[in-house]
């Protein structure tokens, strides 16, 4: 009988190594809490929609957050924001961190095309009401 090592070695925080050099990971927020460790310490955390690991909050993190959606952390909630690797010193180590930033414009989608006797007509996009032509 096997099992998913992965299921017991898995960190249940996102670290920096998680995330691939250069890529940006969009998720959707589906809670900010705080949570006490076993330590006694209280961190302020994040849980996604599409990941299983969640992102503890450190100062930075927090304040590029609040820049980005107001200070109201029940807000938060549902909003999409990019993970990103970046170079962090920690005890005068430089090693993968992860960062915090705007997720980029939902592309727009790609209309299809109608083809009569060989010329190329856009489909016609719906427009709200009162929205200028």
């Amino acid at each position: 009988m096997s099992f998913d090592t992965a299921k017991y070695t898995k960190n249940p925080f996102i670290k920096g190594d998680d995330l691939q050099e250069g890529e940006k990971v969009v998720v959707t927020i589906k809670s900010a809490e705080e949570v006490t460790f076993p330590s006694g310490d209280t961190v302020p955390v994040l849980e996604f929609l599409e990941l299983d690991q969640k992102l503890t909050l450190n100062k930075t993190r927090i304040k590029k957050l609040v820049e980005m959606l107001g200070d109201d952390t029940d807000a938060w909630t549902g909003q999409r924001i990019a993970l990103y690797q970046v170079d962090v010193t920690f005890q005068g180590k430089t090693m993968p961190g992860v960062a915090v930033g705007k997720a980029p414009a939902r592309a727009a989608k790609v209309r299809a095309a109608v083809v009569e006797d060989d010329v190329e007509f856009a489909q016609p996009t719906k427009r709200k009401a009162g929205s200028p032509l």
